[in-house]
Formats: structure tokens, sequence, C-alpha cells
């Protein structure tokens, strides 16, 4: 389904961005042509770093996160963004990023890295009282 400018333009005042999925530059650069004012491509870069620089050299990435497709649509939600952040970390790491993460793995990886974050939290709260 395309969204066109007007229909965006008559219900919002604001400006938009549009993300999930946009992994191509001749898709990234329609939805910018259609008045969307930013596009965000941070999956596609999870998994093809140096995307930017392939756009600007004309080339195309040679791989894309695999979709998640169990019947739980709320978990594959889930398990869809923790591949992301999964292979964001491996780059944080140094490591090169992969396709061939299983979804459950990145999940409960996911689930860790955040309970660990929580509690260096609330253990960095305690300490401002």
């Amino acid at each position: 389904m395309a969204i066109t400018k007007e229909q965006i333009g008559a219900t919002v005042e604001r400006f938009v961005m549009l993300t999930g999925g946009i992994a191509r530059r001749e898709t990234a650069e329609q939805v910018l042509a259609s008045g969307v004012a930013l596009v965000g491509i941070a999956s596609a870069m999870a998994i093809t770093p140096d995307l930017c620089g392939r756009w600007h050299e004309g080339r195309e990435a040679n791989e894309q996160l695999a979709p998640v497709t169990w019947s739980d649509k709320t978990l594959a939600s889930a398990a869809g963004m923790a591949l992301a952040r999964h292979q964001m970390r491996r780059i944080a790491r140094g490591r090169h990023p992969t396709g061939k993460t299983h979804p459950f793995h990145a999940l409960v990886c996911d689930q860790r890295a955040q309970r660990r974050a929580l509690r260096r939290y609330r253990a960095w709260l305690k300490t401002r009282v």
C-alpha cells in the first residue's frame, strides 16, 4: 500500500519518520520522495554496517536479516528486534555480523543483556539517593 504525501500531510502536522524493513536504496529514495522526512535503516545496517557506503558506490547489501516467521506475532516481532540488537552488539565487539543467528538465541541473549543493564541502572540509582 502506497502512502502519499497528501495523506500524511492531512493527518500529521509534524515531521514523519518511516522505519521498518527498508534495506534497499531505491525503496528509501521512494519513501523520501513521497514526503517522509527521515527513513530509518538500522535493521539493514545491523547486518550490513557499511550500507551507506555501498549505496554511495551504487551497490546494494548482500545480506538481510531473515524475517522471523513464528506463529506468535508478538514473540516474532520481539525476536526480530532482538536479532538486530544482537548483530549490533557483535559489531560493537569488533566482530562481523552474521545472518546465521537463530531468533530464539538472539531473544534469550537480548533478555539477559537487558536484565544486566537494568541491574546496573538500579545500582547506579541507589548511589544517587
